[in-house]
Protein backbone atom coordinates (compact mmCIF):
# COMPACT_ATOMS: atom_id res chain seq x y z
CA UNK A 1 0.00 0.00 0.00
CA UNK A 2 2.83 2.41 0.83
CA UNK A 3 4.31 1.73 -2.58
CA UNK A 4 1.15 2.98 -4.34
CA UNK A 5 1.01 5.99 -2.04
CA UNK A 6 4.49 7.04 -3.12
CA UNK A 7 3.37 6.92 -6.75
CA UNK A 8 0.27 8.96 -5.98
CA UNK A 9 2.38 11.42 -3.97
CA UNK A 10 4.52 12.08 -7.04
CA UNK A 11 1.93 11.98 -9.82
CA UNK A 12 -0.50 14.31 -8.03
CA UNK A 13 2.11 16.96 -7.33
CA UNK A 14 1.55 20.19 -9.22
CA UNK A 15 3.55 20.31 -12.44
CA UNK A 16 4.71 16.68 -12.35
CA UNK A 17 3.32 15.34 -15.57
CA UNK A 18 4.86 12.36 -17.36
CA UNK A 19 7.79 14.22 -19.01
CA UNK A 20 8.95 15.57 -15.63
CA UNK A 21 8.70 12.15 -14.02
CA UNK A 22 10.71 10.68 -16.88
CA UNK A 23 13.47 13.16 -16.03
CA UNK A 24 13.45 11.97 -12.41
CA UNK A 25 13.85 8.34 -13.47
CA UNK A 26 16.94 9.29 -15.40
CA UNK A 27 18.49 9.91 -11.97
CA UNK A 28 16.61 7.47 -9.69
CA UNK A 29 15.79 3.79 -10.14
CA UNK A 30 12.63 3.35 -8.05
CA UNK A 31 9.75 5.43 -6.75
CA UNK A 32 11.07 4.81 -3.23
CA UNK A 33 14.41 6.30 -4.26
CA UNK A 34 12.61 9.45 -5.38
CA UNK A 35 10.42 9.72 -2.28
CA UNK A 36 13.17 9.15 0.29
CA UNK A 37 15.87 11.17 -1.47
CA UNK A 38 17.31 14.09 0.48
CA UNK A 39 18.70 15.81 -2.59
CA UNK A 40 17.15 16.64 -5.98
CA UNK A 41 19.76 19.11 -7.18
CA UNK A 42 21.04 19.33 -10.74
CA UNK A 43 18.28 17.28 -12.39
CA UNK A 44 17.97 18.45 -15.98
CA UNK A 45 14.47 19.74 -16.79
CA UNK A 46 13.32 20.16 -13.18
CA UNK A 47 13.01 23.75 -11.94
CA UNK A 48 13.95 25.00 -8.49
CA UNK A 49 10.26 25.52 -7.68
CA UNK A 50 9.47 21.93 -8.68
CA UNK A 51 12.41 20.65 -6.65
CA UNK A 52 11.06 22.44 -3.58
CA UNK A 53 7.79 20.53 -3.97
CA UNK A 54 9.64 17.22 -3.90
CA UNK A 55 10.94 17.99 -0.40
CA UNK A 56 7.33 17.99 0.84
CA UNK A 57 6.81 14.34 1.86
CA UNK A 58 3.21 14.71 3.04
CA UNK A 59 1.14 11.72 1.91
CA UNK A 60 -2.29 13.05 2.89
CA UNK A 61 -3.28 13.95 -0.69
CA UNK A 62 -2.14 10.54 -1.91
CA UNK A 63 -4.22 8.82 0.78
CA UNK A 64 -7.26 10.88 -0.20
CA UNK A 65 -6.89 9.86 -3.85
CA UNK A 66 -6.54 6.20 -2.86
CA UNK A 67 -9.70 6.39 -0.72
CA UNK A 68 -11.64 7.94 -3.60
CA UNK A 69 -10.56 5.26 -6.05
CA UNK A 70 -11.58 2.52 -3.63
CA UNK A 71 -15.03 4.07 -3.20
CA UNK A 72 -15.38 4.30 -6.99
CA UNK A 73 -14.32 0.65 -7.39
CA UNK A 74 -11.42 1.81 -9.55
CA UNK A 75 -8.14 -0.09 -9.93
CA UNK A 76 -4.74 1.59 -9.85
CA UNK A 77 -1.84 0.20 -11.87
CA UNK A 78 1.57 1.80 -11.49
CA UNK A 79 4.40 1.81 -14.00
CA UNK A 80 6.39 -0.83 -12.11
CA UNK A 81 3.39 -3.14 -11.62
CA UNK A 82 3.67 -6.48 -13.44
CA UNK A 83 0.19 -5.89 -14.87
CA UNK A 84 1.14 -2.58 -16.44
CA UNK A 85 0.68 -2.87 -20.26
CA UNK A 86 4.00 -3.41 -22.01
CA UNK A 87 2.50 -1.61 -25.01
CA UNK A 88 2.53 1.60 -22.94
CA UNK A 89 5.78 0.94 -21.10
CA UNK A 90 7.75 1.37 -24.32
CA UNK A 91 6.37 4.76 -25.41
CA UNK A 92 8.14 8.05 -24.60
CA UNK A 93 6.82 9.64 -21.38
CA UNK A 94 4.35 6.86 -20.51
CA UNK A 95 1.53 7.46 -18.00
CA UNK A 96 3.14 6.41 -14.71
CA UNK A 97 -0.17 5.71 -12.97
CA UNK A 98 -3.30 4.33 -14.62
CA UNK A 99 -6.78 4.52 -13.09
CA UNK A 100 -8.97 1.77 -14.56
CA UNK A 101 -12.70 1.19 -14.20
CA UNK A 102 -14.17 -2.04 -15.57
CA UNK A 103 -12.54 -5.30 -16.61
CA UNK A 104 -8.83 -5.95 -16.25
CA UNK A 105 -7.79 -6.82 -19.79
CA UNK A 106 -4.48 -8.36 -20.85
CA UNK A 107 -4.05 -5.71 -23.51
CA UNK A 108 -0.56 -6.85 -24.51
CA UNK A 109 -1.96 -10.07 -25.95
CA UNK A 110 -5.08 -8.70 -27.65
CA UNK A 111 -5.75 -7.18 -31.05
CA UNK A 112 -6.31 -3.55 -30.09
CA UNK A 113 -7.30 -1.03 -32.76
CA UNK A 114 -7.48 2.69 -32.01
CA UNK A 115 -10.43 4.54 -33.56
CA UNK A 116 -10.08 8.29 -33.99
CA UNK A 117 -11.68 11.06 -36.00
CA UNK A 118 -13.32 14.44 -35.88
CA UNK A 119 -15.84 15.53 -33.26
CA UNK A 120 -17.81 17.25 -36.06
CA UNK A 121 -18.40 14.03 -37.96
CA UNK A 122 -20.66 13.68 -40.98
CA UNK A 123 -23.36 11.07 -41.47
CA UNK A 124 -20.99 9.28 -43.84
CA UNK A 125 -18.20 9.30 -41.26
CA UNK A 126 -20.46 7.91 -38.54
CA UNK A 127 -21.87 5.21 -40.81
CA UNK A 128 -18.46 4.01 -42.00
CA UNK A 129 -17.03 4.07 -38.46
CA UNK A 130 -19.97 2.12 -37.08
CA UNK A 131 -19.71 -0.46 -39.83
CA UNK A 132 -15.98 -1.05 -39.46
CA UNK A 133 -16.04 -1.09 -35.64
CA UNK A 134 -18.99 -3.45 -35.58
CA UNK A 135 -17.13 -5.87 -37.81
CA UNK A 136 -13.90 -5.45 -35.85
CA UNK A 137 -15.79 -6.34 -32.66
CA UNK A 138 -17.48 -9.33 -34.27
CA UNK A 139 -14.03 -10.53 -35.35
CA UNK A 140 -12.79 -10.26 -31.76
CA UNK A 141 -10.76 -7.03 -31.95
CA UNK A 142 -10.77 -4.51 -29.09
CA UNK A 143 -11.47 -0.92 -30.13
CA UNK A 144 -9.71 1.92 -28.29
CA UNK A 145 -11.06 5.47 -28.46
CA UNK A 146 -10.88 8.82 -26.71
CA UNK A 147 -14.62 8.96 -25.94
CA UNK A 148 -15.09 12.34 -27.64
CA UNK A 149 -18.21 13.30 -29.56
CA UNK A 150 -18.39 12.23 -33.20
CA UNK A 151 -16.21 9.43 -34.54
CA UNK A 152 -14.89 8.28 -31.15
CA UNK A 153 -18.36 7.74 -29.68
CA UNK A 154 -19.74 6.23 -32.90
CA UNK A 155 -17.01 3.59 -32.89
CA UNK A 156 -17.40 2.79 -29.20
CA UNK A 157 -21.19 2.45 -29.43
CA UNK A 158 -20.92 0.20 -32.49
CA UNK A 159 -18.51 -2.04 -30.57
CA UNK A 160 -20.64 -2.45 -27.45
CA UNK A 161 -23.88 -2.79 -29.44
CA UNK A 162 -22.70 -6.16 -30.78
CA UNK A 163 -21.30 -7.28 -27.43
CA UNK A 164 -17.70 -6.39 -28.30
CA UNK A 165 -14.91 -5.13 -26.07
CA UNK A 166 -14.08 -1.43 -26.03
CA UNK A 167 -11.50 0.62 -24.16
CA UNK A 168 -12.17 4.29 -23.50
CA UNK A 169 -9.22 6.60 -22.71
CA UNK A 170 -10.40 9.84 -21.12
CA UNK A 171 -8.79 13.19 -20.42
CA UNK A 172 -10.29 13.74 -16.96
CA UNK A 173 -10.68 11.98 -13.65
CA UNK A 174 -12.42 8.60 -13.80
CA UNK A 175 -15.42 10.10 -12.00
CA UNK A 176 -15.88 12.96 -14.49
CA UNK A 177 -18.01 12.15 -17.54
CA UNK A 178 -17.10 14.31 -20.51
CA UNK A 179 -18.98 14.91 -22.67
CA UNK A 180 -21.92 14.46 -20.29
CA UNK A 181 -23.99 12.50 -22.81
CA UNK A 182 -21.49 9.63 -22.58
CA UNK A 183 -22.75 8.44 -19.19
CA UNK A 184 -24.58 5.44 -20.66
CA UNK A 185 -21.71 4.71 -23.06
CA UNK A 186 -19.23 4.48 -20.20
CA UNK A 187 -21.53 2.09 -18.35
CA UNK A 188 -21.82 -0.06 -21.46
CA UNK A 189 -18.06 -0.10 -22.05
CA UNK A 190 -17.23 -1.22 -18.51
CA UNK A 191 -19.44 -4.33 -18.84
CA UNK A 192 -16.94 -6.05 -21.16
CA UNK A 193 -14.07 -3.55 -21.39
CA UNK A 194 -12.72 -0.66 -19.38
CA UNK A 195 -12.23 3.09 -19.09
CA UNK A 196 -8.67 4.32 -18.47
CA UNK A 197 -7.17 7.65 -17.42
CA UNK A 198 -3.88 8.90 -16.04
CA UNK A 199 -5.62 11.64 -14.05
CA UNK A 200 -6.77 11.22 -10.41
CA UNK A 201 -10.46 11.41 -9.48
CA UNK A 202 -11.91 14.90 -9.56
CA UNK A 203 -9.63 16.16 -12.37
CA UNK A 204 -11.68 18.37 -14.75
CA UNK A 205 -11.43 17.83 -18.52
CA UNK A 206 -8.85 20.55 -19.11
CA UNK A 207 -8.22 21.25 -22.77
CA UNK A 208 -4.51 20.54 -22.36
CA UNK A 209 -5.26 16.99 -21.19
CA UNK A 210 -6.58 15.74 -24.51
CA UNK A 211 -3.44 15.91 -26.66
CA UNK A 212 -1.68 13.98 -23.86
CA UNK A 213 -4.50 11.44 -23.78
CA UNK A 214 -3.88 10.76 -27.48
CA UNK A 215 -0.47 9.22 -26.80
CA UNK A 216 -2.17 6.62 -24.58
CA UNK A 217 -4.70 5.74 -27.30
CA UNK A 218 -1.86 5.26 -29.78
CA UNK A 219 0.28 3.41 -27.24
CA UNK A 220 -2.41 0.87 -26.38
CA UNK A 221 -3.25 0.18 -30.03
CA UNK A 222 -1.48 -2.15 -32.44
CA UNK A 223 -2.96 -0.06 -35.24
CA UNK A 224 -4.96 3.17 -35.45
CA UNK A 225 -7.95 3.69 -37.75
CA UNK A 226 -8.72 7.25 -38.89
CA UNK A 227 -12.10 7.45 -40.62
CA UNK A 228 -12.69 11.19 -40.85
CA UNK A 229 -10.30 13.99 -39.95
CA UNK A 230 -9.51 17.57 -40.97
CA UNK A 231 -5.92 18.24 -42.00
CA UNK A 232 -5.31 19.93 -38.63
CA UNK A 233 -6.93 17.83 -35.93
CA UNK A 234 -6.31 15.86 -32.77
CA UNK A 235 -6.88 12.70 -34.78
CA UNK A 236 -3.73 13.37 -36.78
CA UNK A 237 -1.87 14.01 -33.52
CA UNK A 238 -2.85 10.49 -32.46
CA UNK A 239 -1.71 9.17 -35.83
CA UNK A 240 1.61 10.97 -35.33
CA UNK A 241 2.06 9.32 -31.93
CA UNK A 242 1.22 5.97 -33.51
CA UNK A 243 3.82 6.37 -36.24
CA UNK A 244 6.47 7.42 -33.72
CA UNK A 245 5.80 4.20 -31.81
CA UNK A 246 5.83 1.92 -34.86
CA UNK A 247 2.07 1.34 -34.89
CA UNK A 248 0.13 0.75 -38.10
CA UNK A 249 -2.08 3.50 -39.55
CA UNK A 250 -5.30 2.73 -41.42
CA UNK A 251 -7.35 5.39 -43.18
CA UNK A 252 -10.70 5.57 -44.95
CA UNK A 253 -10.39 7.70 -48.11
CA UNK A 254 -12.60 10.74 -48.71
CA UNK A 255 -13.97 12.46 -51.79
CA UNK A 256 -11.34 15.05 -52.84
CA UNK A 257 -14.05 17.71 -53.12
CA UNK A 258 -14.73 17.43 -49.36
CA UNK A 259 -11.80 19.56 -48.30
CA UNK A 260 -12.75 19.67 -44.60
CA UNK A 261 -11.99 15.94 -44.17
CA UNK A 262 -8.94 15.40 -46.38
CA UNK A 263 -6.68 14.51 -43.45
CA UNK A 264 -7.29 10.82 -44.14
CA UNK A 265 -6.24 11.23 -47.77
CA UNK A 266 -3.04 12.92 -46.60
CA UNK A 267 -2.33 9.95 -44.33
CA UNK A 268 -2.78 7.59 -47.26
CA UNK A 269 -0.35 9.68 -49.32
CA UNK A 270 2.13 9.33 -46.46
CA UNK A 271 1.83 5.55 -46.38
CA UNK A 272 -1.26 4.68 -44.30
CA UNK A 273 -3.15 1.63 -45.51
CA UNK A 274 -6.36 2.47 -47.36
CA UNK A 275 -9.23 0.44 -45.93
CA UNK A 276 -12.64 -0.41 -47.32
CA UNK A 277 -13.70 -2.48 -44.35
CA UNK A 278 -12.66 -4.27 -41.17
CA UNK A 279 -11.22 -7.20 -43.08
CA UNK A 280 -8.46 -4.93 -44.42
CA UNK A 281 -7.36 -4.40 -40.81
CA UNK A 282 -7.92 -7.88 -39.40
CA UNK A 283 -5.79 -9.53 -42.10
CA UNK A 284 -2.72 -7.63 -40.86
CA UNK A 285 -2.79 -9.44 -37.50
CA UNK A 286 -3.34 -13.16 -38.16
CA UNK A 287 -1.73 -14.26 -34.87
CA UNK A 288 -3.19 -11.68 -32.45
CA UNK A 289 -5.48 -12.93 -29.69
CA UNK A 290 -9.10 -11.93 -30.24
CA UNK A 291 -12.04 -11.74 -27.81
CA UNK A 292 -15.32 -13.23 -29.08
CA UNK A 293 -18.24 -10.83 -28.58
CA UNK A 294 -20.60 -11.57 -25.70
CA UNK A 295 -23.58 -11.68 -28.05
CA UNK A 296 -23.64 -14.00 -31.03
CA UNK A 297 -23.85 -12.88 -34.60
CA UNK A 298 -27.30 -12.48 -36.03
CA UNK A 299 -28.15 -15.52 -38.14
CA UNK A 300 -27.63 -15.15 -41.85
CA UNK A 301 -30.92 -14.25 -43.48
CA UNK A 302 -32.95 -17.01 -45.05
CA UNK A 303 -32.75 -17.34 -48.80
CA UNK A 304 -36.52 -17.57 -49.02
CA UNK A 305 -38.14 -14.67 -50.92
CA UNK A 306 -39.76 -11.99 -48.78
CA UNK A 307 -42.77 -9.85 -49.42
CA UNK A 308 -42.11 -6.10 -49.17
CA UNK A 309 -44.00 -2.94 -49.89
CA UNK A 310 -41.74 -0.11 -51.02
CA UNK A 311 -42.05 3.44 -52.23
CA UNK A 312 -40.32 3.27 -55.62
CA UNK A 313 -40.42 7.06 -56.06
CA UNK A 314 -37.52 7.56 -53.62
CA UNK A 315 -35.19 5.48 -55.82
CA UNK A 316 -35.56 7.69 -58.91
CA UNK A 317 -32.22 9.50 -58.52
CA UNK A 318 -30.13 6.37 -58.06
CA UNK A 319 -27.74 5.00 -60.67
CA UNK A 320 -28.68 1.83 -62.54
CA UNK A 321 -26.31 -0.28 -60.42
CA UNK A 322 -27.70 1.19 -57.19
CA UNK A 323 -31.21 0.43 -58.41
CA UNK A 324 -29.99 -3.08 -59.12
CA UNK A 325 -28.92 -3.44 -55.48
CA UNK A 326 -32.31 -2.20 -54.33
CA UNK A 327 -34.07 -4.70 -56.60
CA UNK A 328 -32.02 -7.56 -55.14
CA UNK A 329 -32.77 -6.50 -51.57
CA UNK A 330 -36.47 -6.32 -52.36
CA UNK A 331 -36.33 -10.10 -52.75
CA UNK A 332 -34.36 -10.91 -49.59
CA UNK A 333 -31.60 -9.73 -47.29
CA UNK A 334 -28.15 -10.39 -48.74
CA UNK A 335 -24.43 -10.26 -48.01
CA UNK A 336 -22.04 -8.24 -50.15
CA UNK A 337 -20.67 -11.23 -52.07
CA UNK A 338 -24.19 -12.30 -53.00
CA UNK A 339 -24.96 -8.80 -54.30
CA UNK A 340 -21.69 -8.80 -56.24
CA UNK A 341 -22.54 -12.12 -57.86
CA UNK A 342 -26.13 -11.06 -58.55
CA UNK A 343 -25.07 -7.91 -60.40
CA UNK A 344 -21.78 -9.25 -61.78
CA UNK A 345 -19.77 -6.27 -60.49
CA UNK A 346 -16.67 -6.28 -58.21
CA UNK A 347 -17.09 -6.43 -54.43
CA UNK A 348 -15.12 -3.17 -54.06
CA UNK A 349 -17.61 -1.32 -56.26
CA UNK A 350 -20.56 -2.90 -54.47
CA UNK A 351 -19.06 -1.80 -51.13
CA UNK A 352 -18.83 1.83 -52.29
CA UNK A 353 -22.42 1.85 -53.50
CA UNK A 354 -23.68 0.15 -50.33
CA UNK A 355 -22.10 2.88 -48.23
CA UNK A 356 -23.89 5.53 -50.31
CA UNK A 357 -27.23 3.74 -49.96
CA UNK A 358 -26.65 3.27 -46.23
CA UNK A 359 -25.79 6.93 -45.68
CA UNK A 360 -28.88 7.88 -47.69
CA UNK A 361 -31.02 5.84 -45.34
CA UNK A 362 -32.25 3.45 -48.03
CA UNK A 363 -30.67 0.29 -46.64
CA UNK A 364 -29.22 -0.85 -43.32
CA UNK A 365 -26.45 -3.23 -42.39
CA UNK A 366 -27.20 -6.00 -39.91
CA UNK A 367 -24.70 -7.97 -37.78
CA UNK A 368 -22.98 -10.62 -39.84
CA UNK A 369 -22.54 -8.36 -42.86
CA UNK A 370 -26.13 -8.76 -44.05
CA UNK A 371 -27.84 -5.87 -45.87
CA UNK A 372 -31.53 -5.14 -45.58
CA UNK A 373 -33.83 -2.76 -47.43
CA UNK A 374 -35.31 -0.01 -45.28
CA UNK A 375 -39.03 0.13 -45.93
Amino acid sequence: MEHILYWLWLTTKRGFFAPKITKLFERFETIEDIYFSKSYNNIYGISEREISRLYDKDLSKAKSVLEKTEKLNVSIITFDDENYPQLLRNIPDPPYVLYIKGKKLELDTLLTIGVVGTRMSSEYGNTVTERICRDLALAGAVTVSGMARGIDSAGAWATVDVGGTAVGVIGSGIDIVYPSENTELIKAITENGCVITEYPPGTPPYRSNFPLRNRIIAGLSRGVLVTEAPESSGSLITAKYALENNRDIFAVPRNITEKEFLGTNVLIQQGAKLVNGAEDIICEYPYAVKIPPKTSRAPIASAAPKSVTVDNDKYGKLSEKEKGIIDLLKKRDMQIDEISAGLNIPVSEVNTRLIKLEVSGLIKRLPGGVYQLKI
